[in-house]
């Protein structure tokens, strides 16, 4: 069966200033602690996404609820931010037609998605001025219910909703994904007597992308969640052992650990070749950030490039710049659709053009990509490739798992707990103490005590 494939001999190019096999050997040790570290906290309850591809009544669930709502409106808005709603982001833009929201009925297969993440009031009023609120549900995901970026937004749809439909429409067009047991949210789901989906405790926001979170979005556009996480399957099945030459996410995230602590590469690229996978380039950043960038001596900075857009910008930065970053590029091996490029007659003498006659689109794109990749080689850069075999549902559930394990892993290797994120909190708990919230003014004090600036140094 074809599969992803991870190729890392790009980081060990002596002339890309690359590793050493003694390097990956001597880690080895370590990749093993941080693999058991990861499996006791798992065996324990404590961290639960690597287990969601075998959640099959939660996945159903999903797929009735999604069913029932695309059965009756048109447009899903999805309220969240952050990893509440960047993997469904992902999965819905890597999977459905790039144009699906613009497509009608009968060709989008799905309902109209939209993910209003940030809580940008001109954008959500722009939002909902476009959208006919008859033919519109909402879904509130937040797992504690106190997201103030989510939960206004829930409350704003809510008073229009009941406005124009009453009590009961609003129930119709309103269902939740939040904690199974705590929580505001789950609170007002038994007090409004709303639809709720479970987001188990033993998994947070940014590794929720194959529960809920991810899967409601992407069944009410069409996506086929049940190859998306068969997909997930197979690469956690290939990820069961401790030896970092044998499971594929240990041997990513040691690559990148190295190359950051060894090599002083501290800024990871990832750099797929393939527009879908744009909304994904997100979705790893936070993965990558939220979950490693603990303390001072820890944390890669992880950056989202697009080839080959970026190729005609911050590739020069890459190619030439600072020795301190890594490129993981993505190639889709068999994309969904080809362009054949055609030589007007008038074209033929000019020398600058003549040579793309004969050829497609996607030869161009992927001669691109190996030429990125031995570019940046030859000039000091190093690289790692991954390949899916096509852009399909099973293809991007084995990405979305090996990258999930390999910030898991990768936590380990920097000694720091991937899992949460006191440095949010803290901007949360700022923002909170101005806004008036009680229990909460010490940090509005705090802030407002602060300095005066100094006028000089404003203009």
């Amino acid at each position: 069966m074809e599969r992803l494939t991870l190729d890392v001999n790009g980081a060990f190019d002596p002339a890309a200033g690359g590793l050493a096999r003694a390097d990956l050997e001597a880690i080895a040790p370590r990749a093993r602690e941080a693999f058991e570290a990861f499996e006791t906290r798992r065996r324990a309850g404590e961290v639960g996404f690597a287990d969601l591809p075998s959640d099959a009544a939660a996945a159903e669930a999903a797929r009735a609820l999604a069913g029932e709502l695309a059965s009756r409106f048109e447009n899903l808005l999805v309220l969240g931010i952050g990893g509440s709603s960047l993997g469904g982001r992902a999965v819905v833009g890597a999977l459905c037609d790039p144009f699906h929201n613009l497509l009608p009925a009968a060709a989008r297969g799905g309902m109209r998605v939209f993910f209003p993440d940030n809580s940008d009031p001109a954008t959500f009023a722009a939002l909902l001025a476009a959208l006919d609120l008859e033919r519109t549900c909402f879904a509130t995901v937040t797992k504690s219910g106190g997201t103030a970026e989510t939960m206004s937004q829930h409350m704003v749809l809510r008073q229009r909703m009941v406005a124009r439909f009453g009590e009961e429409g609003y129930r119709a067009r309103c269902v939740l994904v939040t904690d199974p047991q705590k929580g505001v949210l789950r609170q007002i789901a038994v007090d409004e007597k709303l639809r709720a989906l479970p987001l188990p405790a033993s998994i947070g926001g940014r590794f929720s992308v194959l529960s809920a979170v991810g899967l409601l979005p992407a069944a009410a556009a069409g996506a086929d969640v049940t190859a998306l996480l068969a997909g997930a399957a197979r690469t956690e099945a290939r990820c069961r052992g401790g030896e970092v030459l044998e499971n594929p996410a240990l041997l990513y995230a040691a690559v990148l650990h190295l190359m950051d602590v060894r090599r002083g590469r501290r800024l990871h690229v990832l750099m797929p070749y393939a527009d879908a996978l744009r909304d994904l380039g997100d979705w790893f950043v936070q993965l990558w950030a939220e979950s490693l960038g603990k303390n001072p001596g820890a944390g890669p900075t992880p950056i989202r490039a697009v080839g080959a857009t970026d190729q005609h910008s911050s590739l020069q930065l890459m190619m030439e710049g600072p020795h301190d970053k890594l490129v993981t590029l993505v190639r889709v091996a068999a994309p969904r659709a080809d362009v054949p490029i055609p030589l007007p007659e008038g074209y033929r003498g000019h020398a600058d053009l003549a040579y793309l006659g004969g050829h497609t689109m996607g030869e161009l794109i992927e001669a691109e990509r190996r030429a990125t990749a031995a570019a940046l080689r030859r000039n000091g850069r190093p690289t790692v490739s991954l390949e899916l075999p096509r852009l399909d549902a099973g293809a991007l559930g084995e990405l979305l798992m090996l990258l999930e394990l390999a910030a898991a892993y990768a936590g380990g290797l920097y000694g720091v707990n991937a899992f949460d994120q006191p440095g949010v909190e803290a901007g949360k708990k700022y923002a909170q103490g101005l806004l008036g919230r009680p229990g909460y003014e010490k940090y509005r004090d705090e802030l407002l005590g602060a300095p005066a600036p100094d006028p000089a140094l404003v203009l």
